[in-house]
């Protein structure tokens, strides 16, 4: 069943490169802005992708501020921070009609608990997506590597419907390299694992990700909080199909293939904003937590990273 129509909810860096892959193949495709001024010019002019090789695809999707305006949805896709995900509710069930399906690719665990306020189960979809993009300006984004999008229902152990079937075949179409799976969350806590591992330790260290390996303190510190990660997935009946020795390894494979990458959170510092730790670090300990457990490696990652976007990065002695 092909989407007829489809909304992207925060125009960031994966919002304009799906919404330009999609609408070389799907023109029904329109950008919700949460700035009018912003949406205007971007309405104006267009987004683009710098694609890998020189290629430039640019798009004209609708761009408003106003979901009224936009109207009616068959799909939405939520692609804005995690922590913005209870801000935008309003404006999703303005866009939302009885049967819309609603797609999360964002970070970490915990954005799919909001939705799943004002979105039926049965139309809800969570996934994780291995495409990298960065921020060129406001209205253009570098495509920084292919990789595979997986998506499943929020409901654990449900089959695709007709509506998430049609939507893969139109994201195909548009480049994207789509799996379905029957449980989604394996593959959430997978990359959560690889999240725990890397990104609070780069923005409290200040290193790019393949450096974390070169000092012991901070391997020793990935280790903890990887073991807790993973201690607590089990204690809430996920199994990913690796033992604890083989998601440490991957997690430092992941470190090693992007050992120049800049973590996302660590370009938050950067850019004085706010991390999606509350989802990654701060989902670990509070589903601990849940589970009568402790995590207390995971738990003093969370209150660090927020001590310090609070207080701020660069300060002298009191």
């Amino acid at each position: 069943m092909s989407p007829k129509n489809l909304t992207i909810i925060g125009p960031g860096s994966l919002g304009i490169l799906f919404a330009t892959r999609i609408w070389q193949v799907f023109p029904s495709v329109s950008l919700l802005h949460h700035d009018g001024f912003k949406a205007q010019r971007m309405a104006t002019g267009g987004v683009a992708v710098l694609e890998e090789g020189g290629t430039v695809l640019r798009a004209f999707p609708k761009v408003s501020a106003n979901a009224r305006e936009i109207g009616r949805q068959d799909v939405v896709m939520v692609l804005v921070k995690a922590f913005q995900t209870e801000q935008i509710l309003p404006e999703l069930e303005l866009l939302c009609a009885p049967d819309t399906l609603v797609v999360t690719l964002q970070n970490g665990i915990g954005a799919g608990d909001i939705l799943a306020r004002v979105v039926p189960a049965e139309n809800l979809v969570l996934g994780v997506t291995m495409h990298g993009a960065n921020r060129k300006d406001e209205t253009t984004v570098v495509h920084a590597g292919e990789g595979d999008t997986i998506l499943g229902m929020f409901q654990r152990n449900t089959p695709p419907n007709k509506r998430l079937k049609g939507l893969a075949s139109l994201l195909e179409k548009g480049g994207f390299a789509i799996s379905l799976v029957e449980d989604i969350y394996p593959v959430l806590w997978k990359k959560l694992m690889v999240n725990v591992g890397i990104n609070p330790i780069t923005v409290l260290s200040g290193l790019r990700n393949g450096q974390i390996l070169e000092h012991p303190e901070l391997a020793a510190i990935q280790e903890m909080a990887v073991l807790e990660a993973f201690n607590v997935m089990k204690a809430h009946g996920i199994d990913i199909g690796m033992n604890f020795k083989e998601v440490l390894g991957l997690v430092r494979k992941v470190c090693r293939d992007t050992s120049k990458n800049i973590s996302s959170m660590l370009q938050d510092r950067i850019n004085t904003r706010k991390t999606e730790i509350e989802f990654i670090n701060g989902a670990v300990a509070r589903l601990a937590r849940e589970a009568g457990m402790d995590a207390p490696v995971n738990e003093s990652l969370y209150h660090w990273v927020r001590f310090f976007t609070r207080r701020g990065w660069d300060f002298g002695i009191c």
